[in-house]
């Protein structure tokens, strides 16, 4: 990784902490309204309202992109002058960090930094292939100042995916002068990386104030048993090729393998979820409806990151609401569910009208992803499974812990459904990944951290009792067990980067800053149509790299709707103009011809051949 890139994702993690932190603090205080006793919110939390509290805020800036027709992200001063606004407004009701063991905070993130970041700074990016190229296209189209990311189709681009990751990525390139949603994706990599295990821990803190630092370590370390056939480092980037069962794989039922790179929306919305889960909780023992209402704006913020993870969120809401004491149910599932529909709306509810004008959706996943059967994935948990048993049962002796048992059964029955989904074959209209395993498994998993964690915090009280040597040599031998795949996969990864192989191509010169793509991306923005002759490959990128419109495209994967529209109606209308006379480009690029070409506004190296790019006349 360059030293640039590194020196910017730095600093835009480090605008996410104190951006987070006050817009996130004032949000949970005024949430909470006074109702916090001593212990009860601490440093945990408080971390987690951060990383909630910057997503939120990036939302809000998203709502005054739409309003404004696009002036907010596509101004490079808008987005500072708003945030020093918030500050200004929020940070003198707010403290600072306290009570923080700051030693142990700082050798937990060096530790999951050396297995998950590690990889991406020695091979040079964590981006990769895949969905990552639509959301960097998708995220520099806001940028430009487009209301609403639309995708890389000519006059017919309609973007049915939730835009409140592209909002965040889009926050935090105009926080930082210079930077690119590339870079901006390191940084998202680094805060998936240590906000996910923190979720875990604040579930657990809720039964077992002590559970906190075993949850985060039974979330973020603990592989399966893979290494032991493996008996060396290994990592599978594909999952139809998967050697060990479910475990040493990328995404993996074992959500340990999603701190890996790169970074997903459906992952930041995992983080939502943690503490989506987390208000629930406090509105069921607060009996509150102001901290109901606080729970049901942060589901609607899942749903805004990842529909189907919204939908855990809704059955976690639905699970619930047998647990609701002192108020009545009807009251306290408005209070939840009336903020999260108005806030899911913002996305929902222009695409419900695109989807009655434009036909319904058309299917756009070429393949989903491997589902393993059911005992295989749970083999891949490694400890984590036993540990979360024994977290099952003592939870259910505490009556604090009984919410999340009922996220647990909600979350099994979805499994089920996800289950028989895949058994039965329903199409969902198009719409499979709403039950598709790979979406509940996350969820599952971060209970089953939280859950191990209180287990294993019970466990280590024990072990105190019969003598410091006996506990220390027991955790360390746990962790050297359990963390073994993990660290294996990190080496192995790090191999995979550094040969550019499985998708992981952004660190190739031709992607660098100075390469032919970069200068001619420079020229586009999303008004623009460029044709590209002979590299389909090519086109792509500049989508990715300005947001730029495609005029022809070619995905030997499908069969028609090669830019992946997701209405029917244009979708069609795609394939009647692929099929006649196409999209006029403003621009074009080809390979260069033997002699010079005055007119051409761009040159240069890509895939090995030379290129050149001519703006064609008005």
């Amino acid at each position: 990784m360059s030293l640039g890139t590194a020196l910017g994702a730095l600093l835009q993690f480090a605008a996410i902490a104190v951006v987070g932190w006050v817009v996130g603090n004032y949000a949970l205080d005024r949430i909470l309204a006074g109702r916090v006793d001593d212990g009860d919110i601490e440093w945990p939390e408080r971390a987690l309202a951060a990383a909630m509290g910057f997503i939120a805020f990036s939302i809000l800036l998203m709502v005054g992109h739409i309003v404004t027709g696009g002036a907010v992200f596509g101004t490079r001063l808008m987005v500072p002058l708003l945030t020093l606004g918030a500050i200004w407004r929020c940070a003198p009701r707010v403290r600072g960090p306290r009570d923080v063991p700051w030693r142990a905070v700082i050798a937990a993130v060096v530790l999951l930094g050396a297995i998950y970041i590690g990889p991406a700074i020695v091979g040079g990016s964590s981006v990769r292939t895949g969905d990552p190229p639509w959301h960097l296209g998708w995220t520099q189209q806001l940028l430009a100042g487009e209301p609403v990311p639309t995708g890389p189709a000519p006059a017919l681009g309609r973007n049915a995916y939730p835009w409140a990751s592209h909002a965040v990525l889009a926050t935090m390139v105009r926080l930082v002068p210079g930077s690119t949603p590339i870079v901006a994706l390191e940084a998202l990599h680094l805060l998936l990386m240590l906000t996910i295990p923190l979720a875990a821990a604040c579930l657990a803190r809720l039964v077992k104030r002590n559970a906190g630092w075993t949850a985060a370590a039974a979330c973020g370390l603990v592989g399966g048993f893979g290494w032991l056939v493996a008996r060396g480092p290994d990592f599978v980037a594909s999952p139809s090729d998967a050697r060990y069962g479910a475990d040493l794989v990328v995404a993996s039922p074992n959500s340990v393998y999603e701190l890996f790179p790169p970074a997903l929306p459906r992952e930041l919305a995992l983080v939502v979820l943690g503490a989506a889960g987390w208000l629930l909780v406090r509105s069921l023992s607060d009996q509150s409806r102001r901290t109901a209402i606080g729970a049901g704006a942060a589901v609607g913020c899942v749903g805004l990151t990842s529909v189907p993870l919204f939908v855990s969120a809704v059955v976690w809401v639905i699970a619930a609401l047998p647990l609701v004491r002192g108020m009545r149910r009807t009251r306290w599932l408005a209070a939840v569910t009336a903020p999260a529909l108005v806030v899911f709306a913002l996305w929902a509810g222009p695409v419900v009208s695109d989807y009655v004008r434009f036909g319904g959706f058309v299917n756009i996943t070429p393949r989903l992803g491997i589902e393993w059967p059911l005992p295989v994935a749970l083999a891949s948990w490694g400890l984590l499974l036993p540990a979360a048993l024994i977290g099952i049962w003592l939870t259910w002796k505490s009556r604090e812990g009984r919410p999340l048992l009922a996220f647990v059964l909600g979350t099994s029955l979805l499994l089920g459904l996800a289950v028989a989904r895949g058994r039965f074959g329903w199409s969902l209209d198009g719409n499979a990944t709403l039950l598709h395993q790979g979406r509940v498994w996350p969820p599952a998993h971060l209970l089953g951290g939280g859950l191990a964690g209180i287990a294993l915090a019970f466990g280590w009280d024990w072990l105190r009792l019969k003598g410091q040597r006996l506990s220390i040599a027991t955790a360390s031998a746990l962790l050297i067990v359990s963390a073994a795949s993990p660290v294996l996969a990190s080496v192995e990864l790090t191999d995979i980067i550094e040969q550019r192989a499985s998708g992981f191509e952004y660190a190739r010169p031709d992607l660098g800053p100075g390469s032919f793509v970069r200068r001619a991306a420079a020229l586009l923005d999303p008004s623009d149509v460029v044709l590209v002759e002979d590299s389909d490959e090519l086109a792509f990128y500049l989508f990715q790299l300005s947001g730029v419109r495609i005029a022809e495209f070619d995905d030997p994967r499908l069969k028609g709707n090669d830019l992946r529209i997701r209405y029917t109606d244009l979708a069609k209308a795609w394939d009647e103009r692929m099929s006649n006379i196409g999209f006029e480009p403003d621009f074009i690029v080809l390979p260069a011809p033997n002699g010079p070409i005055q007119d051409a506004i761009a040159a240069g190296t890509f895939a090995g051949r030379e290129w050149v790019m001519l703006k064609l006349s008005d």
